[in-house]
């Protein structure tokens, strides 16, 4: 999306039709803006500033050692900042406004507010991290407010070295939102929540990096659920969860790529509308694992060119364990009129033993002799 400024109104022009500023300054709509470029916005932000800035160089990799900068260091990256230019965000998507800036030096800043009820900065600092490294940004001054104004939550001021990449403005909302959520979920360790909030607010991309793990799974791929070979084979998947200990969360539309033993999530994949119909998914698991799953959520969101799903599964009642799944794949053949039980642990499935299965019904017929008697 090329993006320019008209000389005469100073407003942005983005794919030939101008965009008229929504409020003081320069404030648009995000949606009307998502799509432009950073170089391009890089170039129309300095035109409108009158600064004069170095050509654009890309630069890859993540941010190795300290990701947060030294005062001094951050009066000179935030020199020549002004905060004029802010993209406005709607749908209750936090942060609310997001500002994109150039420095004298030419690099793009971005700042945002990030509400908080903690003013712990090693807190944020420690969460920020991982997410700031993985992508090539840096913190570069954060302050927090105790009483910002009205009907506005204490939090935090954050300004954020962009890396330079040939991406769009969506990059850096979905930076915002990684960096928001990781905050409000610092104190609570990550888990299958915190997936299903970054699928479905925004930040899909921001699951790059993570490991896949005992709650964790990722398929490229939606389950074809014409299929039967497939319908079981997404039964087995959330099963597994049911029948672990805390449960977890299958999300749909994410690579991953071995690194020293370790599934690691490299490449967000949205897939086709035809294979991310919430309905069917439910159906299928419905229809195929037995007890019923309780607390199942399926969510599907349009990403990109396709879609993004997620299939959470609770934690279960120990005492509704094992989930049957009726079917099985055995030697390549489908088996309808088989049963299979499957748990998950780490990376990787494991079925549940013969011993093990009698045991459990040992125990659930002595549980019902001891009613029968009256113990």
């Amino acid at each position: 999306m090329a993006v320019r400024i008209n000389e005469k109104s100073r407003t942005l022009i983005v794919d030939g039709t101008e965009i008229e500023p929504c409020g003081l300054g320069y404030m648009y709509e995000y949606s009307d803006c998502k799509d432009i470029s950073l170089p391009g916005l890089r170039r129309a932000i300095a035109k409108l500033e009158d600064k004069k800035i170095p050509p654009f160089v890309v630069e890859t990799g993540r941010v190795e050692g300290e990701i947060s900068v030294s005062e001094k260091q951050a009066d000179f990256l935030l020199s020549g900042t002004t905060g004029r230019v802010t993209f406005c965000l709607r749908g209750g998507i936090r942060p609310d406004f997001i500002t994109i800036d150039v420095n004298d030096s030419g690099d793009l800043v971005g700042s945002f507010f990030v509400p908080s009820e903690t003013d712990d900065l090693s807190c944020l600092v420690e969460a920020f991290s991982p997410h700031l490294s993985f992508r090539g940004a840096r913190l570069v001054r954060c302050k927090y407010w105790e009483d910002p104004g009205p009907k506005i939550p204490p939090g935090w001021d954050i300004d954020v070295l962009l890396p330079r990449k040939r991406e769009s403005l969506s990059s850096v909302l979905e930076l915002a939102v990684i960096l928001v959520r990781s905050l409000t979920e610092a104190i609570v360790s990550m888990g299958p929540e915190f997936v299903v909030s970054l699928c479905h607010g925004g930040a899909a991309n921001s699951l790059l990096g993570f490991e896949e793990s005992d709650w964790l799974e990722v398929k490229s791929q939606g389950y074809d659920l014409d299929n039967m070979e497939d319908k079981i084979e997404l039964a087995q998947d959330v099963s597994r969860f049911a029948n672990s200990e805390a449960g977890g969360i299958l999300a749909i539309g994410f690579r991953t790529k071995k690194n020293r033993n370790v599934e690691r999530i490299s490449k967000c994949t949205p897939i086709r509308e035809k294979f991310a119909r919430v309905a069917r998914y439910r159906a299928a698991i419905d229809s195929r694992v037995y007890p019923p799953i309780d607390g199942l959520k399926v969510q599907a969101t349009r990403y990109g060119e396709g879609w993004v799903v997620t299939v959470l599964v609770p934690p279960q009642a120990e005492e509704n364990k094992p989930f049957l799944v009726h079917g099985a794949i055995a030697g390549g053949r489908v088996e309808g009129a088989f049963v299979s039980i499957v748990r998950r642990r780490g990376e990787a499935s494991i079925p549940i033993t013969g011993p093990a299965i009698h045991s459990m019904l040992s125990a659930g017929r002595s549980i019902l002799r001891g009613r029968g008697t009256g113990e």
